[in-house]
């Protein structure tokens, strides 16, 4: 509408008091299009009048504003006044994701969700909590209220019902605090919401977002993590349990599903710390550019700790489980209040502030998405966080980031206990100092159900899967097995066994140094060297970690960082060292080649501070390097097999593929034992024919294996 200009008011007329007795002066607007009436107005200004309505409505105890939309005056928004009323709906809402009504200055705008959801609790509140001075304020509250909430409760309780939901009313089974049915790497897992929101991506597309949090352990503590969950737009009606995640209210075996997720729950508070297990499932690559799955079949070791510490890693910040349980009221917020909560100056603020909290209050995001469909990240190396399917059709973005449409990777800030956690400093990372205290049922139900760990076989830091993880099953035949000349297999029993890793009654003049047991184990390929340390290790019930020297590199600051953080991982694990074909590091010095004396170097300062068993193998003894020769503890001398170690080979072969599946006698071993093969060849031949007997199921001969083995001596002297 057009509007007088306070320029062409008389001074004397700018106030809207009569200047004499009886007079009032009214004001005239025109609109502008002459499509509508003209109107009288008290005041000169659009401002002036708005200010004269605040004023005398101020002190009503609720305002409802109306909208004219399709020949209807409809409830656009209401302001609650009253004290008493304030008070219930305080309580009503208290920690109701991030609304404060103080900064809205108590307006509500449609579809009022924060009540809707807490109507159960309000009503509950009136029955128990009001006195009798406030039934009157109170009663006044919930007659008005009813009318205005009934559209968005009856359709709740449609969706209930029914079990299907429209796209603009999926916030209404997202109400704060709910447990929520979802999947993470495509393992159910169960989340609790923390607030949604509508938006759009740049299509203009509408989506809701999800926050929900879950409990992850970061090798320190537990603690609250986000995921977030986008549900892209559709049309009519959906089931409730087709949305990325749901509420576990909507499970038909919903008691079902929390006690199995309750009690895996219970796995993952026994797995905190270290742990060495056996793991047959899948795993999730932690260190490649995507989150990939991998199959895993071996022995893993459970252990963030060891996974942050190791990589330089900064731990992921939790919110504290203590935190929850104690909830303080939440603080009113120090930025102005507007009179109209509705304005764009109040919905700054209100974002403002609800952002400084989340910074405060809130873990470390995290996007949910399924597996299959794997987003880079920025950023390398990354810490690990689930990821849930989404609904969007939009990639899935790893913990810290948020599903879009577009599939694009935001970055998310700071949270938890203030500030992100410093870097491990070189004190933490020799110490552990877990807060292992027992969980909750509820805290067991909402438990991640990935951990992270090193697969031993493939040396990768994963996720591997609680209910993939099982006992270790220990091969107690195998140093029985193990074939060594002389006494030397129980010397290197006694070695191992009266050395304790931790500490040691003996110690060199220089803390620290020569604390170490140092096996070098030398001779040709194929007679057991490796298969020692593992049987060794086997017997002693520790891990066996072993890697080749070609995997240390060339690089000598390469060389020393890796072998520092190999040796670190068997310090926190107590677990054998095994350096393979450790020919480059051990083979003497010379004058002409000072890379690789740099190498020899850096090896010989980093063993002498081990204090650990390791094993070194070699097939080069004579260019050994004189500095090694004082730093070995043990030497076991291995020769090529002897006719009766080649048979104790074949039978414990044998034996272990089944002797059921072979026809050979000990006359026929003897026989086998004549060929001139290592342990390694006898492991392969007897593979070999094992797989060629599967298809038809038929026993293997000794011809069929002579024929292998003289086969297989043919080949090596043609290649020779």
């Amino acid at each position: 509408m057009g509007e007088t200009t306070e320029s062409s008011i008389p001074a004397s007329s700018k106030s809207s008091a009569p200047t004499m007795s009886g007079v009032t002066r009214l004001y005239r607007y025109d609109c502008p299009s002459g499509c509508c009436p003209s109107r009288y107005a008290r005041f000169p200004t659009q401002a002036a009048e708005q200010d004269d309505l605040e004023a005398s409505i101020h002190s009503e105890p609720i305002i409802q504003r109306y909208a004219f939309r399709d020949t209807v005056w409809l409830t656009e928004s209401f302001t609650v006044n009253d004290a008493t009323m304030r008070a219930l709906l305080r309580q009503a809402l208290n920690r109701y994701q991030d609304f404060d009504p103080e900064l809205e200055n108590w307006t509500f705008q449609a579809p009022y969700s924060p009540i809707v959801h807490r109507w159960p609790k309000l009503n509950d509140l009136c029955e128990t909590s009001v006195e009798p001075k406030e039934k009157t304020s109170i009663d006044s509250l919930m007659a008005f209220l009813r009318p205005i909430l009934a559209p968005s409760i009856e359709a709740l309780s449609k969706t209930k019902e029914t079990g299907k939901v429209l796209f603009d009313d999926v916030w209404q089974v997202y109400p704060p605090g709910e447990v929520a049915f979802t999947s993470f790497y495509g393992i159910e897992a169960a989340a609790q919401v923390v607030r949604y929101e509508k938006k759009r991506n740049r299509q203009g597309m509408p989506s809701w977002e999800v926050e929900l949090e879950y409990i992850d352990w970061n090798g320190d503590r537990c603690g609250f993590a986000t995921t977030t969950v986008n549900i892209g737009f559709f049309s009519g009606y959906k089931f409730v349990n087709g949305l990325a995640a749901y509420p576990l209210s909507f499970c038909s075996d919903e008691e079902q599903i929390r006690k199995r997720l309750t009690a895996r729950g219970r796995q993952f508070e026994s797995l905190r710390g270290y742990h060495f297990r056996t793991c047959v499932g899948n795993k999730i690559l932690l260190e490649t550019p995507q989150r990939e799955e991998r199959p895993v079949k071996g022995r893993v070791i459970i252990d963030s700790f060891a996974y942050f510490s190791s990589n330089n890693i900064v731990r992921p910040a939790l919110r504290s489980l203590k935190d929850a349980e104690h909830q303080s009221p939440e603080k009113k917020s120090e930025a102005q209040i507007v009179p109209d909560g509705t304005s764009s100056v109040g919905r700054l603020q209100r974002r403002v502030v609800a952002r400084r909290q989340q910074r405060q209050n809130s873990p470390v995001g995290a996007t949910p998405a399924p597996f299959k469909a794997l987003p880079q990240y920025p950023g390398q190396p990354m810490s690990a966080w689930p990821m849930v399917e989404s609904t969007s059709g939009s990639q899935g973005v790893p913990f810290g980031g948020t599903a879009t449409d577009s599939g694009e990777n935001l970055s998310t800030t700071d949270n938890g206990d203030g500030a992100l956690m410093t870097a491990i400093t070189s004190k933490d990372k020799h110490s552990r100092n877990e807060d292992l205290e027992p969980l909750s049922d509820s805290q067991c139900l909402l438990a991640t159900p990935w951990l992270r760990g090193l697969d031993l076989k493939t040396k990768d830091w994963a996720l591997f899967n609680i209910s993939d993880l099982s006992e270790i099953l220990w091969n107690d035949e195998a140093f029985d097995r193990l074939v060594l000349p002389g006494n030397e297999k129980d010397l290197a029993w006694q070695f191992v066994e009266n050395k304790r890793l931790v500490s040691n009654d003996f110690d060199d003049f220089i803390a620290d140094k020569g604390r170490g047991i140092i096996i070098l184990m030398f001779g040709p390929p194929g007679v057991g060297k490796t298969y020692t340390a593992e049987a060794v290790s086997e017997r002693a019930r520790v891990p066996l970690f072993a890697i080749s020297a070609a995997s240390l590199g060339t690089v000598p600051s390469e060389v020393e960082a890796s072998l520092e953080r190999a040796l670190e991982l068997c310090r926190l694990w107590e677990a054998m060292l095994l350096l393979d074909e450790a020919d480059i590091f051990l083979a003497a010095r010379t004058d002409n080649d000072i890379a690789r004396n740099e190498l020899v170097a850096v090896f010989l300062t980093k063993l002498e501070y081990y204090q650990g068993v390791c094993f070194l193998t070699t097939n080069r003894i004579k260019s050994l390097d004189h500095a090694f020769q004082s730093r070995i503890d043990l030497f076991l001398p291995y020769a090529d097999l002897t006719p009766e170690a080649r048979k104790q080979v074949w039978e414990n072969f044998i034996e272990r593929a089944g002797r059921d599946k072979f026809e050979v006698t000990d006359r026929g071993l003897e026989k086998l034992s004549e060929i001139k093969l290592n342990g390694r060849e006898i492991k392969n031949l007897i593979k070999s024919a094992h797989l060629l007997s599967l298809k038809g199921g038929e026993v293997i001969s000794l011809t069929r294996l002579q024929t292998l083995a003289e086969n297989r001596n043919r080949a090596l002297q043609a290649l020779s």
